[in-house]
């Protein structure tokens, strides 16, 4: 069972106060997933981010070579890491396969719940968007890290979890 203050330690409901995350609860669905479970397909339609309770998962992103079409893993995501945000922000399909590494509990949050939130209390829902900026924010640093060191050896860096 996940608790209001599991909720409020996750950097997703960072600054979220008590009142606020008891309506926030009943609007998130609990979702299991087996190791090896593909959660999320590159390429696939998506309205929901997911919130890591249990487990990790790992990031895919398909890539073309001449001898077929392979996934290389590009992040590991644990316990408290968000994914699938990205669709809920620029409304495009899944940028990326997300598999289950062991067994993972996931709260789901739908595109039309985070608009219920904004209907019903929009300073939370401000404050949910910047948390979700602050995310895609240090992934794109980290991103900046990975294309500089590409750059000065001319070969791709290893994704910083691997």
């Amino acid at each position: 069972m996940i608790t209001s203050r599991f909720l409020q330690d996750q950097p997703l409901f960072g600054g979220v106060d008590d009142r606020a995350i008891a309506a926030i609860v009943p609007l998130l669905r609990e979702c299991r997933f087996a190791a090896g479970e593909a959660i999320v397909r590159e390429g696939d339609d998506g309205d929901s981010l997911f919130l890591i309770c249990c487990g990790s998962v790992e990031v895919l992103k398909a890539t073309v070579a001449e001898d077929g079409v392979f996934e290389k893993r590009i992040a590991i995501l644990k316990v408290g890491d968000v994914f699938g945000e990205m669709e809920l922000i620029d409304m495009q399909r899944r940028s990326a396969t997300v598999r289950a590494l062991e067994s993972v509990a996931a709260l789901a949050l739908s595109n039309g719940d985070l608009f219920r939130i904004y209907e019903s209390d929009l300073p939370t829902f401000t404050l949910i968007v910047l948390n979700l900026a602050r995310e895609l924010s240090r992934r794109l640093r980290s991103i900046d890290v990975m294309a500089v060191h590409y750059m000065a050896i001319g070969s791709p860096a290893a994704a910083p979890d691997e």
